[in-house]
């Protein structure tokens, strides 16, 4: 009787073990499906990130543009007021008032 308690003993530790295994096995496919759900979404994110930069590498290509014309303007601007300060220095206020 002791033999056979002794193998019941056995099948149900092995019972127990291959009960473990399962569990295990669900346990660790169910976390691969959740870490490939969320290497998906970082791809899709990455992609998104990268049309993101793409975007504003544009922006600033044409804020460069802007700012190089806004400083030819200032510039220009510049060369008026100080050729119309040359000639208002060259007028005699007197002459003017005749």
């Amino acid at each position: 009787m002791n033999s056979k308690a002794g193998q019941i003993f056995i099948w149900i530790c092995a019972g127990l073990l291959a009960l473990a295994f399962v569990k295990l096995m669900y346990d660790m496919s169910s976390n691969m499906a959740r870490m490939t759900d969320h290497v998906g979404s970082l791809a899709k994110d990455v992609s998104a990130m990268q049309l993101s930069m793409t975007s504003m590498s544009d922006d600033i290509v044409k804020m460069r543009e802007s700012m190089q014309r806004m400083d030819a303007n200032i510039q220009s601007m510049g060369t008026a007021v100080e050729q119309g300060g040359k000639v208002f220095k060259q007028w005699d206020p007197t002459q003017m008032m005749r």
